[in-house]
C-alpha cells in the first residue's frame, strides 16, 4: 500500500502534579486520537484513560499521611475534515476522579474542559510512487476552554487545584507530528506543548510538554488491519503559581516505555495502549514521596461521512 501511515496530531498531557494530599493533587487530561490512517473522512468515538499515583508524607512528629488516587476519564473525541489538508478535531471529556488517603478521601466527577484544535497537513508524499520511503509532517494548534468545575468543595474547604474537574483558564496547545513509513514498517514523532493561562483567582497551572517516539507495523488482511507500536513518552509540567507565589509539590517529568495495538475493521478501529513509567521525578518535599502507576487507554472510533473521490481508491484498498 502506497499511503503513508501517519499519527494523527494530538496532543497527550498526562501530567504528573504531585499528589492527592492537602498539598498537592495529580491530574490526568489530554488528547491524542492514537495511530490513524490520514484520509478525508470524518469520524468520531469514545476513548477511555486511567492513571493513578501514590503519595507518602513522612510528618516524622505528627502522623504520616498517605494518598492512593485515581483518575479517569472518558472523552467524546471526533474529526472533521474541512478539506485535503486542513482537519478540525475536538475532544469533551467525562472525568472521574477518587481520592483515597488517610487524611481525605473526595470523589469528583463530570465535565471537563473541552478541546479544539486545527491541524494542517505541512507536508506528504504518499501520492508519489516514486518515492521508497513516504513523509507527512503536520503542525497544529488549539484552545481548551474553561467549562469544568474549578470551585468544587469538601468540608467547606476548596479541592486541591488538580482534582478539579478543570483548570478555570483559558489554555492553548501547540502541536508537532512527523511520521515516515517504508513498505510495512514506519516511525513517528509526536510533540506537544500546552500554555495554561490565569484563572479567575489568579492561579496558574505550571505549562506543559510532551513527547513520544513510536515505531509501528501495518499487518494487513482481507478484512481487516493490525498495526501494533512500541516505543516511549516523555512528559514535563512547570509548576504551579498562586499568584506570584510559586507552589510546593507541583510539577515533575516522567518517561514511560508504551506499547499498543490497533485493529481497523471496516469503519471501526479499536486501540489499546499500556504504559509503564521507566523513570519519573517529581519537584516534591524531602519528606514527601510521589509515585506513578501504570497507565492504560482503550478507545474505538467510527467512520462517518462521504470520503473524497481523490482518496476513494486508497481507502478501498485498505479497508478491503
Amino acid at each position: 500500500m502506497k499511503n503513508i501511515l501517519l499519527l494523527s496530531i494530538g496532543l497527550v498531557i498526562l501530567a504528573p502534579k504531585a499528589y492527592g494530599c492537602d498539598v498537592c493533587g495529580c491530574k490526568l487530561g489530554g488528547y491524542s486520537m492514537g495511530i490513524l490512517p490520514q484520509f478525508d473522512n470524518h469520524f468520531i468515538g469514545l476513548r477511555y484513560s486511567h492513571a493513578s499515583f501514590n503519595a507518602y508524607i513522612d510528618n516524622r512528629l505528627t502522623e504520616d499521611e498517605f494518598s492512593n488516587d485515581t483518575y479517569r476519564r472518558i472523552d467524546l473525541i471526533g474529526r472533521y475534515s474541512l478539506s485535503s489538508k486542513v482537519q478540525l478535531s475536538f475532544m469533551l471529556p467525562f472525568i472521574s476522579n477518587d481520592m483515597d488517603g488517610n487524611v481525605q478521601s473526595v470523589e469528583s466527577q463530570g465535565i471537563g474542559d473541552p478541546m479544539v484544535l486545527i491541524n494542517y497537513n505541512l507536508w506528504n508524499n504518499a501520492d508519489n510512487p516514486g518515492s521508497l520511503w513516504n513523509h507527512s509532517l503536520l503542525v497544529g494548534g488549539g484552545i481548551k476552554l474553561p467549562f469544568g468545575d474549578d470551585d468544587k468543595l469538601d468540608n467547606d474547604e476548596l479541592i486541591n487545584r488538580n482534582f478539579q474537574l478543570g483548570t478555570g483558564s483559558v489554555d492553548y496547545v501547540f502541536s508537532l507530528n512527523y511520521a515516515v513509513r517504508r513498505q510495512n514498517i514506519g516511525l513517528n514523532l509526536e510533540s506537544a506543548y500546552q500554555i495554561n493561562g490565569t484563572n479567575d483567582v489568579d492561579y496558574t497551572f505550571g505549562n506543559q510538554f510532551n513527547a513520544s517516539l513510536y515505531t509501528f507495523y501495518w499487518w494487513q488482511r482481507p478484512n481487516f488491519v493490525l498495526l501494533p507500536y512500541l516505543g516511549g513518552y516523555f512528559e514535563k509540567a512547570q509548576k504551579h503559581y498562586d499568584g506570584d507565589i510559586e507552589q510546593v509539590n507541583t510539577g515533575g517529568k516522567a518517561l514511560f516505555a508504551t506499547t499498543g495495538l490497533q485493529l481497523m475493521v471496516g469503519r471501526f478501529m479499536l486501540d489499546a495502549r499500556y504504559q509503564a513509567p521507566l523513570y519519573q521525578q517529581f519537584n516534591a518535599e524531602e519528606i514527601v514521596s510521589i509515585e506513578s502507576d501504570d497507565r492504560y487507554t482503550v478507545g474505538v472510533n467510527f467512520s462517518i461521512g462521504k470520503r473524497k473521490k481523490s482518496n476513494r481508491k486508497n481507502i478501498d484498498k485498505l479497508y478491503n
